[in-house]
Protein backbone atom coordinates (compact mmCIF):
# COMPACT_ATOMS: atom_id res chain seq x y z
CA UNK A 1 0.00 0.00 0.00
CA UNK A 2 1.52 3.12 -1.12
CA UNK A 3 2.19 5.55 1.80
CA UNK A 4 0.80 8.92 0.71
CA UNK A 5 1.74 11.10 3.32
CA UNK A 6 5.34 9.68 2.77
CA UNK A 7 5.12 10.11 -1.15
CA UNK A 8 4.18 13.22 -1.05
CA UNK A 9 7.06 14.36 1.37
CA UNK A 10 9.38 12.54 -1.02
CA UNK A 11 8.00 14.48 -4.30
CA UNK A 12 7.96 18.20 -2.37
CA UNK A 13 10.72 20.47 -1.64
CA UNK A 14 10.82 22.51 1.27
CA UNK A 15 13.34 24.76 -0.32
CA UNK A 16 10.34 26.31 -2.54
CA UNK A 17 7.83 26.15 -0.35
CA UNK A 18 6.41 27.50 3.16
CA UNK A 19 8.22 30.51 4.45
CA UNK A 20 10.91 29.58 1.53
CA UNK A 21 8.33 30.03 -1.56
CA UNK A 22 9.25 32.78 -3.82
CA UNK A 23 6.04 34.67 -5.04
CA UNK A 24 7.39 35.98 -8.35
CA UNK A 25 8.29 32.42 -9.03
CA UNK A 26 5.04 31.06 -8.06
CA UNK A 27 3.05 34.07 -10.33
CA UNK A 28 5.31 32.75 -12.77
CA UNK A 29 4.53 29.32 -12.68
CA UNK A 30 0.54 29.77 -12.23
CA UNK A 31 0.66 31.53 -14.92
CA UNK A 32 2.32 29.05 -17.45
CA UNK A 33 0.61 26.82 -15.74
CA UNK A 34 -2.73 28.37 -17.18
CA UNK A 35 -1.59 28.94 -20.45
CA UNK A 36 -0.64 25.14 -20.94
CA UNK A 37 -4.26 24.07 -19.59
CA UNK A 38 -5.71 26.70 -21.75
CA UNK A 39 -3.97 25.45 -24.76
CA UNK A 40 -4.76 21.52 -23.83
CA UNK A 41 -8.37 22.04 -23.31
CA UNK A 42 -8.51 23.83 -26.88
CA UNK A 43 -6.20 21.01 -28.68
CA UNK A 44 -7.61 18.11 -26.96
CA UNK A 45 -10.74 18.99 -24.54
CA UNK A 46 -11.71 21.08 -21.91
CA UNK A 47 -11.61 18.31 -19.60
CA UNK A 48 -8.64 17.42 -20.17
CA UNK A 49 -7.29 20.90 -20.09
CA UNK A 50 -8.34 21.47 -16.43
CA UNK A 51 -7.02 18.01 -15.30
CA UNK A 52 -4.19 19.55 -16.60
CA UNK A 53 -4.34 22.47 -14.52
CA UNK A 54 -5.34 21.25 -11.39
CA UNK A 55 -1.84 19.08 -12.07
CA UNK A 56 0.18 21.64 -12.86
CA UNK A 57 -1.08 23.73 -9.84
CA UNK A 58 -0.47 20.87 -7.39
CA UNK A 59 3.06 20.42 -8.38
CA UNK A 60 3.39 23.84 -7.82
CA UNK A 61 2.21 23.64 -4.25
CA UNK A 62 3.67 20.73 -3.21
CA UNK A 63 7.35 21.87 -5.27
CA UNK A 64 7.30 25.93 -5.53
CA UNK A 65 7.45 25.48 -9.48
CA UNK A 66 6.08 23.60 -12.38
CA UNK A 67 9.53 24.50 -14.73
CA UNK A 68 12.89 23.29 -13.39
CA UNK A 69 15.63 26.11 -12.99
CA UNK A 70 12.35 28.54 -12.45
CA UNK A 71 14.82 30.37 -9.40
CA UNK A 72 17.31 31.19 -11.74
CA UNK A 73 15.13 32.18 -14.47
CA UNK A 74 12.97 34.14 -12.71
CA UNK A 75 15.46 36.42 -11.21
CA UNK A 76 17.15 36.88 -14.74
CA UNK A 77 14.96 37.19 -16.73
CA UNK A 78 11.69 38.80 -15.23
CA UNK A 79 11.70 42.51 -15.35
CA UNK A 80 13.81 44.61 -12.32
CA UNK A 81 10.58 46.29 -10.99
CA UNK A 82 8.97 43.11 -10.92
CA UNK A 83 11.40 41.79 -9.03
CA UNK A 84 11.38 44.39 -6.62
CA UNK A 85 7.51 44.90 -5.67
CA UNK A 86 8.11 41.25 -4.44
CA UNK A 87 10.82 42.23 -2.17
CA UNK A 88 13.25 40.70 -4.56
CA UNK A 89 16.60 42.17 -5.53
CA UNK A 90 17.57 41.07 -9.56
CA UNK A 91 21.80 41.39 -8.19
CA UNK A 92 20.96 39.30 -4.89
CA UNK A 93 23.74 36.78 -5.43
CA UNK A 94 26.50 36.47 -7.77
CA UNK A 95 26.00 33.98 -10.42
CA UNK A 96 27.55 30.44 -10.20
CA UNK A 97 27.64 28.10 -12.77
CA UNK A 98 30.02 25.65 -11.19
CA UNK A 99 32.40 25.30 -8.37
CA UNK A 100 35.50 23.43 -8.24
CA UNK A 101 37.67 23.35 -4.82
CA UNK A 102 40.00 25.65 -6.77
CA UNK A 103 37.58 28.45 -6.80
CA UNK A 104 35.55 28.14 -3.55
CA UNK A 105 37.87 31.08 -1.72
CA UNK A 106 36.07 33.37 -4.91
CA UNK A 107 32.64 32.03 -4.71
CA UNK A 108 32.59 31.90 -1.10
CA UNK A 109 33.81 36.03 -0.93
CA UNK A 110 32.01 36.79 -4.39
CA UNK A 111 28.71 35.48 -2.54
CA UNK A 112 29.46 37.27 0.56
CA UNK A 113 29.76 34.02 3.08
CA UNK A 114 33.55 34.81 3.53
CA UNK A 115 36.28 37.15 3.66
CA UNK A 116 39.71 37.11 2.05
CA UNK A 117 42.06 39.35 3.38
CA UNK A 118 45.92 38.63 2.55
CA UNK A 119 45.20 34.86 2.55
CA UNK A 120 43.38 35.12 5.56
CA UNK A 121 39.89 33.10 4.02
CA UNK A 122 37.06 33.98 7.29
CA UNK A 123 33.45 33.78 7.39
CA UNK A 124 31.50 37.28 7.45
CA UNK A 125 30.14 37.72 10.49
CA UNK A 126 26.40 38.28 8.70
CA UNK A 127 26.53 35.30 7.27
CA UNK A 128 28.07 33.03 10.47
CA UNK A 129 24.71 34.87 12.56
CA UNK A 130 22.41 33.25 9.94
CA UNK A 131 24.11 30.33 9.74
CA UNK A 132 24.13 29.61 13.72
CA UNK A 133 20.48 30.66 13.68
CA UNK A 134 19.53 27.71 11.14
CA UNK A 135 21.67 25.67 13.08
CA UNK A 136 18.83 26.80 15.72
CA UNK A 137 16.15 26.13 14.62
CA UNK A 138 13.67 23.20 15.37
CA UNK A 139 14.58 20.01 13.41
CA UNK A 140 17.94 20.96 13.14
CA UNK A 141 20.09 18.74 14.83
CA UNK A 142 18.53 15.51 12.95
CA UNK A 143 18.14 16.39 9.41
CA UNK A 144 15.59 14.06 7.79
CA UNK A 145 16.52 12.53 3.80
CA UNK A 146 14.19 15.23 2.58
CA UNK A 147 16.53 17.78 3.92
CA UNK A 148 19.54 16.06 2.63
CA UNK A 149 17.44 15.54 -0.78
CA UNK A 150 17.29 19.64 -0.61
CA UNK A 151 21.39 20.18 0.37
CA UNK A 152 21.99 17.82 -2.65
CA UNK A 153 20.03 18.95 -5.02
CA UNK A 154 18.74 14.99 -5.97
CA UNK A 155 15.36 13.58 -6.28
CA UNK A 156 16.06 10.40 -4.29
CA UNK A 157 17.56 9.84 -0.46
CA UNK A 158 17.65 7.11 1.51
CA UNK A 159 19.38 7.17 5.20
CA UNK A 160 21.05 3.97 5.40
CA UNK A 161 23.13 5.29 8.44
CA UNK A 162 23.50 8.36 11.74
CA UNK A 163 25.21 9.96 8.65
CA UNK A 164 25.00 8.27 5.38
CA UNK A 165 22.33 8.02 2.61
CA UNK A 166 21.92 6.34 -0.48
CA UNK A 167 20.81 9.07 -3.44
CA UNK A 168 19.01 8.01 -6.60
CA UNK A 169 19.38 4.14 -5.35
CA UNK A 170 22.81 4.04 -6.86
CA UNK A 171 25.21 6.09 -5.14
CA UNK A 172 26.20 6.66 -1.24
CA UNK A 173 27.47 9.36 0.74
CA UNK A 174 28.86 9.99 4.04
CA UNK A 175 29.24 12.45 6.17
CA UNK A 176 32.25 12.72 8.99
CA UNK A 177 29.53 13.27 11.74
CA UNK A 178 26.54 14.39 12.11
CA UNK A 179 27.42 17.47 13.47
CA UNK A 180 28.83 17.74 9.64
CA UNK A 181 25.60 16.68 7.79
CA UNK A 182 23.84 19.03 10.34
CA UNK A 183 26.13 21.87 9.49
CA UNK A 184 25.99 21.57 5.59
CA UNK A 185 21.97 20.90 5.75
CA UNK A 186 22.20 24.49 7.95
CA UNK A 187 24.22 26.16 5.52
CA UNK A 188 23.21 25.08 2.15
CA UNK A 189 19.71 26.62 3.23
CA UNK A 190 21.28 30.07 3.73
CA UNK A 191 23.65 29.64 0.34
CA UNK A 192 20.83 29.09 -1.55
CA UNK A 193 19.23 32.63 -1.10
CA UNK A 194 23.34 33.99 -1.69
CA UNK A 195 23.95 31.99 -4.71
CA UNK A 196 21.96 32.92 -8.42
CA UNK A 197 22.93 29.03 -9.73
CA UNK A 198 23.33 27.05 -6.63
CA UNK A 199 20.35 24.95 -7.37
CA UNK A 200 21.67 23.94 -10.89
CA UNK A 201 25.12 22.39 -8.94
CA UNK A 202 25.18 19.35 -8.87
CA UNK A 203 25.52 17.14 -5.47
CA UNK A 204 29.62 17.05 -5.58
CA UNK A 205 30.16 20.68 -6.19
CA UNK A 206 27.47 21.56 -3.59
CA UNK A 207 29.51 19.46 -0.85
CA UNK A 208 32.69 20.87 -2.00
CA UNK A 209 31.42 24.30 -0.93
CA UNK A 210 30.09 23.08 1.78
CA UNK A 211 33.57 21.32 3.24
CA UNK A 212 35.29 24.34 2.55
CA UNK A 213 32.61 26.22 4.67
CA UNK A 214 32.90 23.57 7.69
CA UNK A 215 36.78 24.31 7.71
CA UNK A 216 35.78 28.27 7.62
CA UNK A 217 33.89 27.45 11.09
CA UNK A 218 36.02 28.36 14.32
CA UNK A 219 33.49 26.48 16.48
CA UNK A 220 30.63 23.00 16.72
CA UNK A 221 27.77 23.48 15.37
CA UNK A 222 26.32 21.09 17.88
CA UNK A 223 28.28 21.72 21.37
CA UNK A 224 29.93 25.22 20.47
CA UNK A 225 33.60 24.18 21.34
CA UNK A 226 36.78 25.13 19.46
CA UNK A 227 37.38 23.47 15.86
CA UNK A 228 40.98 24.17 14.77
CA UNK A 229 41.75 22.71 11.73
CA UNK A 230 45.46 20.70 11.12
CA UNK A 231 47.07 19.70 8.35
CA UNK A 232 49.47 16.40 7.58
CA UNK A 233 51.84 16.18 4.23
CA UNK A 234 52.14 12.08 3.76
CA UNK A 235 54.77 10.45 1.98
CA UNK A 236 54.54 7.34 0.98
CA UNK A 237 57.28 5.70 -1.51
CA UNK A 238 55.62 4.23 -4.23
CA UNK A 239 52.50 6.98 -5.00
CA UNK A 240 52.44 10.92 -5.02
CA UNK A 241 52.31 12.59 -1.57
CA UNK A 242 49.18 13.55 -0.54
CA UNK A 243 47.82 16.28 2.04
CA UNK A 244 45.43 15.37 5.03
CA UNK A 245 43.25 18.33 5.93
CA UNK A 246 41.07 17.87 9.01
CA UNK A 247 38.87 19.42 11.60
CA UNK A 248 37.70 18.22 14.82
CA UNK A 249 35.64 19.46 18.24
CA UNK A 250 38.25 20.35 21.09
CA UNK A 251 34.91 19.62 23.35
CA UNK A 252 33.18 17.01 21.89
CA UNK A 253 35.86 14.92 19.64
CA UNK A 254 32.80 15.57 16.73
CA UNK A 255 34.65 15.68 13.02
CA UNK A 256 33.46 18.19 10.85
CA UNK A 257 36.14 17.68 8.13
CA UNK A 258 38.45 15.15 7.05
CA UNK A 259 39.97 15.05 3.64
CA UNK A 260 43.11 13.71 2.19
CA UNK A 261 43.76 14.92 -1.43
CA UNK A 262 46.87 15.29 -3.66
CA UNK A 263 49.32 17.48 -2.98
CA UNK A 264 48.86 18.99 -6.36
CA UNK A 265 45.41 19.86 -5.77
CA UNK A 266 46.05 20.57 -1.77
CA UNK A 267 46.27 24.04 -1.97
CA UNK A 268 42.59 25.78 -1.98
CA UNK A 269 41.71 23.14 1.04
CA UNK A 270 45.47 25.12 2.82
CA UNK A 271 43.98 28.06 2.39
CA UNK A 272 40.65 27.60 3.56
CA UNK A 273 42.22 25.78 6.59
CA UNK A 274 44.59 28.68 7.06
CA UNK A 275 47.60 26.71 6.24
CA UNK A 276 50.73 26.20 3.99
CA UNK A 277 53.08 23.85 2.81
CA UNK A 278 55.62 24.93 5.00
CA UNK A 279 53.60 24.47 7.98
CA UNK A 280 52.88 20.74 6.78
CA UNK A 281 54.16 17.96 9.17
CA UNK A 282 55.69 15.23 7.10
CA UNK A 283 54.63 11.47 7.78
CA UNK A 284 57.35 8.97 7.26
Amino acid sequence: MIDIPDALARFGRPEYTGENRCIPCTVLNVAIAAALATAIGVVVSPPVGALALVASLVIVLLRGYLIPGTPTLTRRYLPERVLEAFGKSPASGPMVETVTPAELTRVLTAAGVATDRGGAVRLTPAFRTRWNERLSSDGAADPSAAAVRSTLGVDEVERVGDASFELEGRRRVQWESTAALTADVAAAAELRSRLDGWDALDADERRDALTGLRLLRADCPICGGPTPATTERLEHCCRQPRVAVRAACEACDRLLVDLVVSASSAAPWLELAGATETHLEVDD
